[in-house]
């Protein structure tokens, strides 16, 4: 999926976290979307291509595309310790989140996902394929969906 169809997808998960969790404080808030923004994005930093692979091109060029980068370790390991660390929840949650929204939305692609690299070679895919038209109806459904929000 495209950059921007990573961040809608986990700006509505966010918006989901807020919901179930409405006590959360505004600079709580603040610190879970920077760290729910940034690692919508992370998982891609693999590919040279990438808006966040083209700024760090050493890391891009040292890992392969949709491997370790793209396995439920590093949202794991957040939640884990967003349980340890309650002080630490918020940006930890962030993480989880931004980063389980991502691999969500790259395994409903042809391309897939290895979810347990790299212990295991096994790939969840989906039928969508990156930039199509359908790609873009996930997207403007999200927006759509942010725009009959009640304030």
């Amino acid at each position: 999926m495209n950059a921007r169809t990573h961040l809608l997808i986990a700006m509505f998960f966010g918006f989901m976290y807020f919901r179930f969790f409405p006590d959360m404080a505004i600079v709580e808030k603040f610190i879970f979307s920077a760290f729910l923004i940034t690692t919508s994005l992370l998982p891609d930093i693999d590919s040279p291509t990438s808006t966040l692979g083209r700024k760090h091109r050493v890391i891009a060029n040292l890992s392969t595309h949709r491997g370790m980068f793209h396995s439920i370790w590093i949202p794991l390991i957040a939640f884990f310790f967003s349980m340890v660390y309650p002080l630490l929840k918020g940006p930890l949650m962030g993480i989880t989140i931004g980063y389980s929204a991502h691999l969500i939305a790259d395994a409903m692609t042809v391309e897939g996902i290895k979810p347990f690299a790299p212990f295991s070679k096994e790939t969840i895919k989906g039928p969508l394929r990156t930039g199509s038209i359908f790609e873009t109806a996930i997207a403007a459904a999200v927006v759509m969906f942010f725009l009959v929000q009640p304030f």
